[in-house]
Parts: structure tokens; C-alpha cells; sequence
């Protein structure tokens, strides 16, 4: 992995899961490759974790905030001084009025005003009720895309570096290319699979298919996204792997910058010829 990829990783890892500098060192072996991703996946198991938490404890404020409502309404009404909550507020209400309804009904429970006081306390927590699970629903609907889409994205990018693709000697340059290859990536719709990539789908969610009939694995999706973007490296044969000679001369090198860049559009280039012209680009900079 070059510096370049490392520091893009890196800083995605620091914005999205707060992953500190000590931290960050333990993805990498001393050649500087990344070898495990176990510390990214344990912040991601935290941030979920934290989430989770704090939408119970948003759910249980808002009950909370309902019921103190209704309850400063209900000693507002009947002018009542009492530290009680709830239905007991609500039976010291009706007990505090029982000698104003003895000559209406014998039975307290049927009063008129306390079975009032009780179907408005239940409809309204039931009607807030129904409101948070259904926000929950769609918080947890929410992460759990976007747990996807990055797990889609991490998996963009490793393929796209197992294609070997031929990369622009301009890092800026290169790097966005590599995101217009992960937008269309990202674009698409996915269903998750359980130890499996994610499966794309289409719109009626049902997953692709391949000209054989089979379902399209995410790699192979992901390849014919990188085909429209990218030419590929491929190794020069034995016998002509040492012939490195341009119209340049004996040195090797490109007579300029215009011939360097032509012969890195060559399919046929060697690793090692790359590195050489793009060394040669750098030093023209």
C-alpha cells in the first residue's frame, strides 16, 4: 500500500470512527502493507453500541416528557398540590373529588372524570408510543445502510487493487478517479449476506444476474464498474522484460514529459518501467 492510499485511509478511519494515531499504526506490518483491520472493526462495534444507547435513552426523555405534560395539565385542571406521578396522581385526583361525586355513582373507577382522565392518558401514550418505534425503526433501518454501503466501499477498494489498475503518476489525480469508480460503486442498491460481500440488487430488490442465470457477486459487479474507468497492467514478456530503450536514447528515459505519459498508457508496461517514469515525472515537477 502506498503512502498516498495510507494517508486516505488513515484519515477516513480518524473522521469516521475516531481511530487515534497509536491506533492507527496497528493496521500496518513494518513495510508499511495493511495486515487487519480488527481495531476499525472494534470502534465500529462501539459506535453502534453508543448509538443504541442513546436512542433508548431519546426514547425514555420523550415518554418522560409526555407524561410530565399530562400531568401538569391534570393539576392545572383540578387546581391539585401533590408531588404523585402517573395513575396514582390520577386515583388521588378522583379520591380528592369523591365527596363531590358521592350522590353521581358508588363505584370511583366508573366516575365520569377519571375514566376521561384515564382514556386520554392512554391515548396519548400509546399515540407516543407508536411515534418512537416507528422513529427507532427508521434509525436502525438508516445505520444499517450505511453499515452496508461502508462495507461495500471497503470492498470497492480492495478489489479495485487486486484489478491492478493503471493509475494516473498525478496522486490527486488518480485518487479521483478512484472516486468516480466508487460513486457508481455506491450507487447501486445491495442487500446484505451473512459471511458473504453484500449482493447487489436492482429495483425490485431481487440480485442481479449474470449472463448465465447466476446471482452477480460483488467483485464481478465491481469489475465491470472499474472496466469503463481503467486500463489494466500487464507484465512484458521474459524476453523483452529488460528492454526499457525509448526514442529517448541509451538512458532509458522518455525524451519528455509527453512521451513519458504515452508510454505509461501502455497496457504493456512492467511494474518496474513504471515506477521508473513515474520517478522521472516527479522529478520534472
Amino acid at each position: 500500500m502506498t503512502k498516498e492510499e495510507q494517508k486516505v485511509l488513515n484519515e477516513f478511519l480518524s473522521k469516521t470512527l475516531k481511530i487515534d494515531t497509536e491506533d492507527m499504526a496497528t493496521l500496518y506490518n513494518e513495510a508499511g502493507d495493511l495486515t487487519s483491520l480488527q481495531i476499525a472493526y472494534d470502534a465500529d462495534t462501539l459506535r453502534v453500541k453508543k448509538q443504541s444507547e442513546d436512542r433508548t435513552s431519546q426514547y425514555n426523555r420523550g415518554l418522560k416528557e409526555a407524561s410530565l405534560k399530562l400531568e401538569k395539565e391534570l393539576k392545572s385542571k383540578y387546581e391539585v398540590e401533590s408531588e404523585l406521578q402517573g395513575v396514582e396522581l390520577i386515583d388521588s385526583i378522583v379520591l380528592s373529588k369523591v365527596e363531590e361525586t358521592k350522590g353521581a355513582t358508588k363505584d370511583i373507577s366508573k366516575h365520569p372524570e377519571m375514566l376521561k382522565a384515564r382514556l386520554e392518558w392512554e391515548k396519548e401514550q400509546k399515540q407516543r408510543d407508536i411515534e418512537w418505534k416507528n422513529k427507532l425503526e427508521a434509525k436502525d433501518v438508516e445505520f444499517a445502510q450505511a453499515k452496508l454501503k461502508e462495507n461495500v466501499r471497503t470492498k470497492g477498494l480492495q478489489y479495485l487493487n487486486e484489478f491492478n489498475p493503471i493509475l494516473n503518476a498525478d496522486p490527486v489525480k488518480a485518487e479521483q478517479w478512484k472516486q468516480v469508480y466508487l460513486n457508481e460503486l455506491l450507487a447501486a442498491k445491495y442487500k446484505p449476506q451473512d459471511g458473504d460481500d453484500p449482493v447487489p440488487v436492482g429495483d425490485d430488490d431481487q440480485p442481479l444476474k449474470d449472463p448465465h442465470g447466476y446471482s452477480r457477486k460483488l467483485k464481478e459487479f465491481a469489475k465491470d464498474i472499474a472496466d469503463k474507468y481503467f486500463d489494466y497492467q500487464v507484465a512484458n514478456p521474459r524476453s523483452s522484460a529488460g528492454n526499457t530503450t525509448t526514442q529517448s536514447g541509451s538512458a532509458g528515459l522518455p525524451k519528455d514529459e509527453e512521451a513519458a505519459y504515452e508510454e505509461l498508457k501502455n497496457p504493456n508496461i512492467t511494474p518496474e518501467r513504471r515506477i521508473e517514469i513515474t520517478n522521472f515525472l516527479k522529478e520534472k515537477k
